[in-house]
């Protein structure tokens, strides 16, 4: 049994962080991390892409992933140990974004593309292209301009 520890780790004063709070709980059993990652942002709204071309999503998400790989950058700076949090950042973010495709209804098709190309993008960023974070969450059926995206089912852990 190790001694008490009451370590905790105040948030920066200035606005470049990702670790919002960081503690032990009051056995020591456990550590309790909050942070606050940037979402990927829909570049516009995402009606305005309800008949867009799978192409037009899919580009429109790849971009998307590198804005949010700037402000990640620029918050993670602001972090002791910047590497570790950005890597954190980067599978989170595609946990999350896993959870937001099979949590997405039917009829929301363009945002499961949108979401769905966004975690594949992640999963491919240089930091973590080599963790095993699973299948991508889209799969393309033929090739060239015949191609076409097909969502993969994955078991909805909501229901």
């Amino acid at each position: 049994m190790s001694s008490y520890l009451s370590f905790q780790w105040p948030r920066p004063e200035h606005s470049n962080f990702l670790c919002y709070h960081r503690c032990f709980d009051n056995p020591n059993a456990n550590i309790l991390v909050a942070l606050q990652i940037p979402w990927i942002q829909w570049p516009n709204h995402p009606l305005n892409d309800a008949n867009s071309p799978w192409r037009t999503i899919r580009d429109k998400a790849r971009q998307a992933v590198q804005d949010w790989l700037y402000v990640l950058d620029e918050k993670a700076l602001g972090e002791v140990h910047h590497k570790h949090m950005r890597i954190t950042s980067m599978v989170l973010m595609h946990e999350q974004l896993h959870l937001t495709v099979v949590s997405l209804a039917e009829g929301e098709e363009h945002m499961k593309l949108f979401y769905g190309f966004a975690a594949d993008a992640v999963a491919e960023l240089e930091d973590i292209k080599d963790l095993k974070l699973g299948k991508k969450l889209i799969k393309m059926i033929g090739s060239g301009k015949e191609a076409y995206p097909v969502m993969r089912k994955f078991k909805n852990r909501f229901v």
